[in-house]
């Protein structure tokens, strides 16, 4: 099964830690909105905007991947790739958005291809 037709099995929902739903045509939303800002003149205030939502959504998502990936075997292939791609989205939110302009835009940017991918891959980790 390829990622575009476990996207199009998934529901439109995923849930948080908490069980709350995540609307994904949302989060997709942001995502095309943060990767729209490549073509578009750089604009500090927007990019910021883009950062809070990426991270908000990252955090919602993060620990039910992570906690997905802790089921599988250790030792695999597998979860060594999937655990040191969730760590490195978590240092990435931690990164924070930089003093200049350039360095925003990297980090939305960045934000937007690791929010992507928590949705690509949710649920299959298991």
């Amino acid at each position: 099964m390829t990622t575009q037709q476990r996207a199009s099995a998934c529901e439109a929902t995923a849930a948080d830690l908490n069980g709350q739903d995540l609307d994904l045509n949302t989060v997709r939303y942001t995502i095309s909105r943060a990767r729209g800002q490549s073509s578009a003149p750089l604009n500090h205030e927007a990019l910021t905007e883009l950062e809070a939502e990426l991270s908000s959504y990252i955090d919602r998502l993060l620990p039910g991947a992570k906690e997905a990936v802790a089921k599988l075997w250790h030792g695999g292939t597998t979860w060594h790739q999937q655990i040191s791609r969730l760590d490195g989205i978590e240092r990435q939110v931690r990164q924070g958005l930089g003093a200049g302009v350039l360095s925003a835009h990297v980090q939305v940017q960045q934000l937007a291809k690791d929010c992507q991918w928590l949705i690509d891959h949710q649920g299959q980790q298991q």
